[in-house]
């Protein structure tokens, strides 16, 4: 086993060697100054959970530490020490695609449960809820603990983190140990039998397919055939959609998107709230747990069809520059910078920045004329991100019931609404930053500075429901309407 080890190790470094593209000193000292300074005059956060002292400090370690050549990926290694201090879930960096991780991605599917990984299919003869034991020599533990930092999250969320590692573990497991073509893996199988298995690695492309078999995606539950099919009805199905438990007079409203158009998503929405008001139904529940965000005004209209009163989302929004900076290295904007920067914000100045104190949406916050007047229930992961996590924070002011886990977005407050997406000279890592900063409306001030939203009824996923392929959170709601 030791050889064998070995020649794993040695695989892994000399594919290293060929796969990572080496910067001059001088060229990644520059790509980490432009870092440093996009974030210096336009992150509107950039102290909120490391003081200055504590940043500038790490700012100027890791650039006395590029002395000599380095690799592209050690180089994005390096920014994400920062990024992690930051603590902004819209603050993203990506490796640049010299790691070509596309062709050795690591096989198996993984769910991770009370931290720790687990089996999600049943492929290469081991089953569904069996625990990673090692990969490679190295504890699952330790692996999960050094994947953490490649995932951003708002404040001190480890939801968010989790889910993005389970989805992007073949990528994550790249950058950090490079690229691999061969792994000895060791797991624990349901029975208690512990057992080592030595698998090549795959195209990302095969791995992708294999991830539609999730057990976790509970096809089983609704008594659909686990593969492509259902995944694509109902987990990548980005349009809103409805499915009824008739025997209960419930409807389940699936949202996974904020992100399509407003005006096709209003119209779906005023389709399928005629439908439900026709039915007679008299529970709603409205599934948010695989949304991410996108439009806000998605999420408003969406509030507005469960809403009993006018309501408010935003406190305030901060700005500290009101141009987009380094901007010759900006690649993509969404927004226009004069109109939603510059003449937005010019007119509200504060001492360290710009600032609106009223939310130019808040005339749209208001019940709909075929809002649903029965009993709400929202579900929550921590993929609930952004616009989704906002309309969670709306719900819980007024006392709709959150059940799941914390969401990723942030709960206080949040970077957005301005991205702007930069790509740096050099190393070609891409680097996306939201340029201001949302203070959120909330009436429960008791819980944790840097937490997601909390739900009323936490549920997690168990290995027995793993196993199963049962939705602990469908199962719980409709226990609890039957009563």
């Amino acid at each position: 086993m030791k050889k064998i080890i070995f020649i794993v190790l040695f695989l892994i470094i000399n594919a290293v060697l060929h796969a990572q593209k080496q910067i001059d000193s001088l060229a990644a000292l520059k790509d980490f100054e432009i870092f440093e300074n996009i974030l210096k005059t336009g992150h509107p956060s950039l102290y909120e959970y490391t003081d200055q002292h504590s940043l500038d400090y790490l700012f100027e370690t890791i650039k006395e530490s590029i002395t000599q050549n380095v690799s592209d990926i050690d180089l994005y290694k390096k920014m994400l020490q920062v990024t992690n201090s930051v603590k902004d879930g819209h603050l993203l960096l990506f490796a640049p695609n010299t790691i070509k991780t596309e062709q050795y991605y690591f096989p198996l599917v993984l769910k991770i449960i009370n931290n720790h990984f687990y089996t999600d299919t049943d492929d290469f003869g081991i089953p569904i809820g069996s625990k990673i034991g090692k990969i490679n020599g190295k504890e699952a533990s330790k692996i999960l603990e050094d994947l953490k930092k490649y995932s951003a999250s708002d404040g001190y969320n480890i939801t968010k983190k989790h889910r993005d590692i389970e989805l992007k573990f073949g990528a994550f497991y790249a950058y950090e140990y490079g690229i691999t073509k061969e792994f000895i893996v060791e797991y624990t199988d349901p029975t208690g039998m512990v057992k080592s298995i030595d698998l090549k690695a795959e195209s990302f492309v095969t791995v992708k397919l294999r991830n539609t078999k999730r057990n976790s995606y509970f096809a089983k539950f609704h008594k659909q055939e686990n593969g492509f099919d259902f995944f694509k009805n109902y987990i990548n199905n980005k349009a809103p959609f409805v499915y009824y438990k008739e025997e209960l007079s419930t409807a389940i409203l699936t949202i996974n998107s904020f992100g399509i158009d407003i005006r096709t998503f209003k119209s779906d929405l005023v389709k399928i709230f005629k439908e439900v008001k026709k039915k007679k139904i008299k529970h709603l529940i409205i599934d948010v747990r695989n949304n991410d965000g996108g439009f806000r005004p998605n999420a408003v209209h969406l509030y507005s069809f469960i809403a009993k009163k006018p309501f408010k989302q935003i406190v305030s929004e901060r700005v500290i520059s009101l141009t987009i900076p380094e901007k010759e290295h900006a690649t993509r904007t969404f927004l226009n910078e004069k109109e939603f920067l510059t003449d937005r914000f010019k007119y509200h100045p504060v001492y360290d920045g710009w600032k609106l104190t009223f939310d130019d949406m808040e005339a749209l916050m208001v019940p709909d004329q075929n809002r649903f007047k029965g009993k709400s229930y929202i579900l929550t992961s921590g993929t609930t991100f952004s616009a989704a996590s906002t309309f969670c924070i709306n719900a819980k002011n007024e006392n709709i019931t959150l059940i799941g886990e914390e969401t990723g977005g942030g709960y206080y407050s949040f970077n957005g609404q301005f991205p702007v997406y930069y790509e740096l000279p050099n190393s070609k890592i891409v680097m996306v930053m939201s340029m201001v900063r949302v203070q959120n409306f909330v009436k429960d001030k008791t819980i944790p500075k840097g937490s997601g939203t909390i739900p009323d009824q936490y549920i997690d996923l168990s290995v027995e429901n793993l196993i199963e392929g049962k939705d602990p959170l469908l199962d719980y709601l409709f226990r609890l309407i039957k009563g």
